[in-house]
């Protein structure tokens, strides 16, 4: 494992930073893998079609995407082009180790399955699972995310399981109260709440769920019991999920069908699956 801030870019190659503690032979090895394996055998060329894709997403819908709080494009490209690729690079394939993002070479080209098993972090390491004998590729799940947060961290769509509440802003009327929702998404079933008077913040909410139908009802009420406001209506959780399906249904407006951009149409497929899963609830 190499720590993620103990990489840099050297003619546009990627490098352990001469002064850090790795042995020459670890600093070998790394070489010879990202020039063959990963970021010279096109995982550079990935990250650089997403990013140039989400590049030409037109002014509006750019504008409107910061508006949700849910990317500020504008902002993820400022600076020098090569840094920002080699930041999205390493962000899709860093693992959390002890508090610290790590790269691990061959382990990071397992791919994502979202009916796998999670990869296991043990005390000296982290391993795939411990899957018996398969004839068939190896995959294991990255970790609990929604397609959407999944689109902009990975650079890839998939049909998750789950989806999470973009950020929202919520004034319940009549009794003064202010719920703000992070826009998060939740790894367990921990509940962090903040309140300061009558302003409520929460991390993050899930609104659907393929597997578990009840779930994210059953986590709400349990957030508003945890809350202790017997005031708060029940169809407050019915009027999120229409704020997200209303957000979604408002970007997909500002998307031009006409746009050969791969990555756009990945975009609209990942709303169309969102707004279908959300609208399962009656």
């Amino acid at each position: 494992m190499i720590n993620k801030d103990d990489i840099y870019l050297d003619d546009n190659k990627l490098r352990i930073k001469e002064d850090k503690k790795y042995s020459k032979n670890i600093k070998d090895f790394f070489s010879y893998y990202q020039d063959n394996f990963s970021w010279g055998e096109g995982g550079r060329e990935a990250t650089e079609l997403f990013e140039k894709g989400l590049k030409l997403f037109n002014p509006d819908l750019k504008s409107l995407l910061k508006h949700y709080s849910i990317i500020d494009i504008e902002k993820r490209h400022e600076g020098n082009w090569n840094n920002v690729i080699l930041k999205q690079f390493l962000d899709a394939r860093a693992f959390k180790f002890k508090k610290s993002s790590m790269i691990c070479p061959v382990l990071e080209l397992v791919n994502h399955e979202v009916i796998s098993l999670p990869f296991i972090i043990h005390q000296e390491g982290i391993s795939t699972p411990n899957y018996p004998p398969l004839k068939t590729e190896i995959t294991h799940n990255y970790s609990p995310k929604s397609s959407l947060s999944r689109f902009f961290t990975y650079g890839f769509f998939c049909k998750e399981t789950i989806v999470f509440s973009i950020p929202f802003n919520i004034n319940i009327k009549g009794r003064g109260i202010n719920i703000f929702c992070k826009g998060n998404d939740i790894n367990d079933d921990s509940m962090k709440i903040e309140r300061s008077g009558n302003k409520i913040a929460i991390e993050g909410l899930p609104i659907s769920d393929i597997n578990n139908h009840k779930l994210p009802v059953n986590y709400f009420n349990e957030l508003i019991k945890r809350i202790d406001d017997a005031n708060i209506k029940n169809d407050l959780f019915l009027k999120i999920i229409e704020l997200n399906i209303t957000t979604r249904k408002n970007i997909l407006k500002k998307l031009n069908s006409t746009d050969d951009n791969i990555i756009l149409h990945e975009f609209r497929k990942l709303l169309d699956y969102d707004i279908s899963s959300l609208s399962s609830y009656n």
